[in-house]
């Protein structure tokens, strides 16, 4: 709901104001929504070639749709205000990810152009809400010079890239998006001075986890709707059911992955940075996973999957595990760290044995490796319970 005033200027909302209780509000559940589109065009493409190569192709296209993602998020939980000039730039930014969405099929071929060009889009739109930030609070200038800095150069080298021909723009994109990733990993102290808000991150980062985990619930959906209804795909079906629920107990329970957390030291910051970039390959892993229960459904009872596709699937759910693995170490008390290192270590067992699945018999069913994944994930929600800790800070 706009506030008095129309025009508001930025102001701090971070973890060292009074503000203490904060949510996402209907706008930034909205500008989500935009991302599912993105999301979704992703999981098809990798549906459409599920292999190691499909995996990558798929990956130099998550990563820069995630960063978008994040960029607008942390800027939020530092400086919203929703007033209408907000509300203006962020239906500017929903625009350019829906043509980001549209452009993500031949985001590597004849589309490459639009994809680039609307993701520079996004991120120029996010350096004029800094720009407006730093202009009306002076203290945190030094952190949004930075920002300014450190994602227009990177925007610029997307939106050069169109004057690039493939594949030498696909390198470019890689030196723009290191550009991006360096901004605030070289940004230090400045984090603890200007925290994002102690609980409105972490709620965001856990709902846009929870519209990831819902990929693996509309494979499950499209999957049996497209194959139709035997014993056999109900069999998978409920399998992908378990998998997605153990993925979001073992996130939101296990891992504590969206617990309301504290950055006022130093000490803080690499728990902090652990903690959202293991989120990049969780979010990764979930997809894969997910793509994956909708291959196996499509099977015969006792159709095998195919070597590559059984790899990526047993390889995506190792990574998800470790992921969570890094989410939960991050979510720790540091003098509780050698306790929960030992606790970690079935975490790993876990994943290893995952990616292990992938080596057994070619012949062996798609269900049975589904099988097999499905009780390793149920293993780690026993071993979440075992995790005694309390909710307290990293």
């Amino acid at each position: 709901m706009l506030k008095k005033g129309l025009i508001k200027p930025p102001t701090l909302r971070s973890a060292n104001t009074a503000e203490v209780e904060r949510h996402a509000t209907w706008l930034e559940l909205f500008y989500d929504l935009v991302f599912v589109a993105a999301l979704s065009q992703l999981a098809n493409g990798l549906s459409a070639d599920y292999s190691p190569t499909g995996f990558l192709k798929f990956a130099m296209i998550f990563i820069p749709v995630w960063w978008a993602w994040a960029g607008h998020t942390f800027y939020l939980s530092r400086f919203d205000t929703e007033d209408l000039l907000h509300r203006l730039l962020t239906m500017l930014q929903m625009t350019a990810v829906a043509s980001l969405a549209v452009h993500v099929p031949t985001a590597l071929t004849t589309g490459s152009a639009g994809f680039a060009l609307s993701y520079a889009t996004v991120r120029f739109i996010l350096v004029a809400e800094y720009i407006r930030a730093g202009r009306h609070i002076p203290a945190v200038r030094p952190l949004t010079d930075r920002y300014v800095h450190g994602f227009g150069a990177a925007a610029a080298l997307w939106a050069g890239s169109i004057l690039i021909p493939a594949p030498w723009r696909f390198w470019l994109w890689g030196a723009a998006l290191l550009v991006d990733f360096a901004a605030p990993l070289t940004a230090g102290q400045l984090h603890v001075r200007f925290p994002p808000h102690l609980s409105h991150l972490p709620e965001r980062f856990g709902l846009f986890t929870i519209i990831v985990i819902g990929e693996a619930v509309a494979s499950v959906v499209f999957g049996i709707g497209k194959n139709g209804l035997t014993l056999v795909s109900a069999l998978a079906g409920l399998m992908g059911l378990l998998i997605a629920f153990a993925l979001w107990w073992g996130y939101f329970e296990g891992a504590k992955g969206a617990m309301t957390r504290r950055l006022q030291a130093r000490s803080h910051l690499k728990y902090y940075q652990q903690w959202l970039y293991a989120h990049l390959p969780l979010l990764m892993g979930i997809t894969a996973v997910a793509v994956g229960i909708k291959h196996v459904i499509s099977l015969q009872p006792t159709e095998p999957l195919p070597l590559f596709e059984r790899w990526l699937l047993c390889c995506s759910m190792g990574l998800t595990v470790l992921a969570l693995s890094a989410i939960f170490l991050a979510s720790t008390r540091e003098e509780e760290m050698g306790m929960i290192r030992r606790l970690a270590l079935p975490y790993y067992l876990i994943a290893f044995l995952g990616i292990a699945t992938g080596s057994l018999s070619r012949q062996l069913p798609g269900l049975a490796i589904l099988a097999i994944l499905t009780l390793l994930c149920i293993a780690q929600i026993g071993i979440s319970l075992m995790a005694i800790t309390d909710d307290g800070d990293p």
